[in-house]
This record gives structure tokens, sequence and C-alpha cells, in this order.
């Protein structure tokens, strides 16, 4: 009895000491078991900490005291703490954290107020919390001898940078934010986008709602880590310290503007372009037909040079990739064969920019080929599936009828380029200038292109991937795709760090069901081959009634039907009564496949899973026993 009283005693002391010795040797340690490494830095990170060229030091604004109820908020800032302290860790010296209690009427809530951070009312006493992240650097000394006045003046300085609040929301976006945070401060210039779009992508006016439009988020989430530069489609020459050029569906350029575009690829320059052959979100509204500022073909004359093929009057429809949309009450959900949702398998697995994105939606997209005599090396990194078919745009510009496009599907067995990167050699569209005038750094070809094409602009607008919520102030996104991701890095990887790019979309969103994609595929193929033979038999009966129409009885205007006439009427209606009890049938049918497939999914995590975790415990305990006795 003694023996095993002093084994126990002495195993207890031994996790103790085990314990401890754990957490003071071993706090940096972690086993992550997730399937995509969510609780692991990135690469990326790693990368961008190692290559730190000065000092950083982090400031983490948290509320003690008005933070008291807020469990799950504190439980969240324990995560950021235990998340800052492996960047500490890692960062080899060159990164410092301090964590900070912004009191109220204290010297730190002012130093928090001058740093921008957002303070949210917690209570009707009037507490304000703070839980927002403070970078901060120094200029390199280099930077004095660059040739430049205002460089040689902002060496030295104290380059800040701020995360205003750390909202729970995006904690699946934290790694990204932190680092992007402490790799914003390391530059001594932010890199610079020029944006030029005929449509509404920086804010505008909606005539729908007679009130301003905000930006659009995936374009607003580039404001801040960037200097975003708006051009006009009048522009005749395109800035020196411009680092990429974003066109987003332009206007109608003129041939100066043209040149200048032309030009600035031909020197090396980064290219970014997103064309549409229905933009939806046009300022007077793409799918009613009623034209926009944007122009589909505006870049044509460019696109021809660079050896690419664009057709801005043909989209893709894609069986394969459509999304579920609702049709309204009474009538069963449809697959969008113009609404697309790309996931994996449509994505270039080896391209750095869409690697680890999950879920990208599209909207009337368009497709680009590579012309038979380019000079230029073309590689797709967005395609439809092989389920895919072209048609003309105005079926999707004036609403789209999903029945008609369904019928109407022809598969063409072939993927369509949905984005491609055009790189290498190319001739200029103006070999002589414009009106014979040439600049004086006039390029006639070269081998240097860099050109990113997109055949789609409605992936940006907020309606395909984001839900953006307005947070005492502060435009709060919340993604359930991708979109937003893409566009952040595109812009890394031609204008910023491609190690920013690693630590984005890490498994946050859903995955799709493909076992219920199937049931409801094939479920709303037999829906659809019943609606269609509901639609001739309404043909026919509308041929009837047209008919019965010229049988009327004098002035009286009484329809007089013959007993044949009224005995076919009746049969059809019953028949139509028929056929809308199959169409139900046809649904009930697929809720129910979906609801047992749920309720054996719920009796398997329930039930047979803890019950064959148990019989292995027992049966350990067994072996155990067995041995113990032998």
């Amino acid at each position: 009895m003694k023996f095993k009283l002093f084994s126990l005693l002495a195993l207890l002391l031994g996790f103790i000491g085990g314990a401890f010795l754990l957490n003071q040797l071993g706090s940096g340690a972690r086993l992550d078991l997730t399937e995509q490494k969510l609780y692991t830095l990135s690469e990326g990170t790693r990368n961008i900490l190692a290559q730190l060229n000065q000092p950083v030091e982090l400031e983490l604004y948290f509320s003690q005291k008005a933070s008291a109820d807020l469990v799950k908020v504190r439980a969240y800032q324990q995560r950021v703490r235990e998340l800052l302290d492996e960047y500490v860790m890692l960062a080899g010296g060159k990164l410092s954290l301090k964590v900070i209690d912004p009191a109220p009427f204290s010297e730190e809530e002012d130093q928090a107020t001058a740093y921008g951070l957002q303070a949210v009312p917690v209570s009707v006493s009037g507490d304000n919390l703070y839980f927002g992240l403070v970078a901060k650097a120094q200029l390199p000394q280099a930077a004095e001898n660059q040739g430049s006045d205002e460089k040689a003046a902002d060496a030295g300085k104290e380059q800040v940078a701020q995360l205003p609040f750390l909202q729970p929301d995006r904690e699946a976006f934290l790694e990204y934010e932190i680092t992007q945070l402490i790799y914003q401060v390391q530059q001594s210039k932010p890199v610079v986008i020029g944006l030029l779009s005929g449509l509404d992508v920086r804010g505008g006016f909606n005539p729908q709602t007679g009130r301003p439009a905000p930006a659009w988020m995936a374009i607003d989430q580039l404001d801040g880590p960037y200097e975003l530069r708006s051009l006009t489609a009048g522009l005749d020459q395109i800035d020196d310290d411009i680092d990429l050029l974003l066109l987003v569906q332009p206007p109608e350029l003129t041939d100066s503007a043209l040149y200048a575009i032309d030009q600035f690829a031909l020197k090396g320059g980064r290219v970014l372009a997103f064309l549409d052959p229905v933009a939806e979100t046009a300022p007077n509204g793409g799918l009613m037909g009623m034209g926009d500022s944007g122009s589909a073909s505006s870049l044509n004359k460019l696109l021809q040079n660079w050896g690419v093929g664009w057709n801005p009057d043909q989209v893709v429809l894609d069986a394969a990739n459509a999304l579920v949309v609702n049709q309204g009450p009474g009538r069963p959900p449809l697959r969008h064969f113009g609404l697309l949702a790309l996931h994996p398998e449509s994505l270039n697995a080896d391209d750095v920019v869409t690697a680890q994105l999950e879920a990208i939606n599209l909207s009337s997209v368009g497709h680009f080929t590579a012309l038979e005599n380019a000079l230029s090396s073309i590689e797709p990194w967005l395609y439809s599936s092989t389920e895919a078919m072209l048609t003309d745009a105005n079926r999707l510009r004036m609403g789209g009828d999903l029945m008609a496009l369904q019928r109407d599907f022809v598969p063409a067995n072939e993927e369509f380029n949905l984005a491609v990167r055009v790189q290498g050699k190319a001739d200029s569209a103006f070999p002589d200038g414009v009106d014979g005038v040439k600049t004086d750094t006039h390029l006639a070809s070269t081998e240097r292109l860099a050109v990113t094409l997109v055949a789609d602009t409605d992936v940006l607008s907020d309606r395909l991937w984001v839900q953006v919520q307005n947070f005492f102030g502060q435009r709060i996104a919340s993604p359930w795709a991708d979109n937003g991701a893409l566009l952040v890095n595109l812009a890394d990887h031609l204008g910023g760090s491609a190690d920013l790019i690693s630590l984005r979309a890490r498994g946050q969103y859903n995955r799709p069901f493909e076992r219920v994609n199937t049931l409801r595929r094939d479920a709303e193929q037999q829906f659809l081959a019943s609606e269609q033979r509901l639609q001739q038999e309404l043909e026919e009966t509308e041929q009837q009634l047209s008919a019965l129409q010229d049988q009327r009885d004098g002035d009286n205007g009484v329809l007089t039907l013959s007993a044949e006439q009224q005995a076919a009427l009746e049969q059809f209606q019953q028949k139509k009564i028929e056929i809308r009890k199959e169409l139900r049938n046809v649904q009930h049918e697929l809720d129910k496949d979906i609801e047992a497939l749920g309720m054996r999914l719920k009796v398997l995590n329930i039930f047979v899973l803890p019950l064959l975790f148990t019989l292995l415990l027992w049966g350990l305990v067994a072996w155990q026993r067995r041995r113990q006795s032998l």
C-alpha cells in the first residue's frame, strides 16, 4: 500500500514539475494538428521576420478594466498576446513587444488616441475599450544618400502603422494583418498603385438609393498598405514612381492614353487589368442593358499587340462551377450557369497568387485566348471546367433566364481561360508614336512584358465575396470567399512582397458539400425535364385558348365551348395539377435525400465515433491489465 501511495505521489510531483519546465522552457512550442496548419506561423512571416533591417517595436493596447466582463474579448486578447510572443521569439532580437493598458484619463489613453486607435463604448457609464496594435520603426539611414532632399529629411524619422481595433471576427486574418503591419513600417516608401477605372470602385452616387455609394471593399483594402493614386482617362503619361498600373473596366481611351499605357508596359511596368463583357456593378446597371462608363473593348488595340485574343461580346457558362441561387418564393433554388464559384481545381496550384485560395466567385465572366502570331507567352491561372460553353453577352446583360440558359446549354468540352499572365516579347501598338510624335524614351518593342489579365470586374464587387458592416464608423469586412484576398495577392506579387501572399485564406471558409451538390444536380436535372414538359403543355394551352377567343357568340362576348373542348380543357387542368405535384415531389425528394445524409452524419459524429473511441480505451485497459498479470 505504501509503495502504491509513494508511486502516485511521485507521479503527481513529476507531472507538476514537467508542466512547470514546459511552461518556462517551451512556451513557444505548439502542436498544430489542423490540416492547413492554421495555428503555425507561415513561411512568409518567418521570411519577413528574418529580413528585418531595423528594430521594430510593437505596442498592444488593451483596456483591462473596460473588458472585465467581456469574456470572449479577453480570451481573444490572450490568443493575440501568445501569437505576438511567437513573433518576438522568431525575430532574433529585432522585434519587441510592450502591452499597454490605456486607463481612462491617462497618458496611455492620450497616446492611443494620438495613434488613431479605435475607442469602442462598452457600458452606459461611458467606459471605452481599446484593443489595437501599433508598430514603430526608424526609417533606414541609407535614405540620406538616395539623391533626394525629401528622402534625406525623412531618414531617421519614426515610421508608425497601426491596426485600430483587433476585431475577433477577423481572427482568421490576424497573422496577415500583423505581418503586413511589420512589413509596412520597414518600407521607406509605399508601393504606388495607379488606378484607372470607368466604374465607381472608389465610391460614387447610387441612383437607386439616392445616396453616396461606398468604395468597393476589395479596392478599399489596398488604400493604406499601398498608395492608391487615381488616374483619369485623359492621361498622356504615367508617372515614373507608379509601381503597378491597375485598370478596372477603363472607359474609352484616347490614343495618347493608350500610348502611355503601351510605353509603361514595354518598359517593364506591371499592369493588372480587369475587363468584363457585362459589368453588372456599372453605375447605370450593366445587367439592365443601360450601358456603363467603362468599356470592355477599351484595351483591344493593346491586347492585340500583346498577343491576347479577347471578345467582349461573349461570356462563359459553366455547369460544373455554377452557383445555386434562390429564384424567389414558391420556386426551388437553381444553378446559375453564368454565376461561377471556382474552387482549387479551377485555380493554378503552381501559381503563388492562387496556391492557397479556396473559393473565388465570378459573374458573367469572359475569356482570353492566345493569338497565333503572339510573340509573348500566355499562362492561364484561372480557368473554367470542361463542362462550359460560350454564349452571347446580351443574354446575361438583360438579367438572364436561368431555365433558358440550362435548356440551351451544350458543353464545349474544353477549358476557357478566365485569367492569364502575359510575359516576354511584345511590339508597341504605336511604333511611330501618336500622330508621328514619340516620347524621348520611346520603345518599339520589349522582352520584359509583365501583364496580368482577369476577364471579370464583378469579382471585385462586394456582393460576390464579402459582407460589410459599420462598426462605430469603421467598415468591418466579413469575407465568405477569397475575392478580396485574390486582389491583395496580386498587388503583393506585382508590386509588393511575395512573402505576404502565403498568409491569407488559410482554410477559414466552408468547404463545398460535394455529396449534397451531386444530389442537388441530379434532382435539378429531373426538375428541368419536368419543367420543360410543363412549359410545352402551357404553350399548347395558350394556343388553344387563343383559338377559342375567335369563337365568341355574337356581341354578348360569351365564350361557347363544345363538349369536346370543355373536356380537353378540364383534362389539361388536371394534367397541370399532376405535373406541379411531380415538381413538388422532385424538390421534396431532393430535401429528403439531403436530410437523410445529414442525419447519418449526425449519428456517426454523436454515437458511432465516441463508441469506437470508448471501445479502443477499454481494449487498451484490458491489454494493460493482462500484461501486468503475466
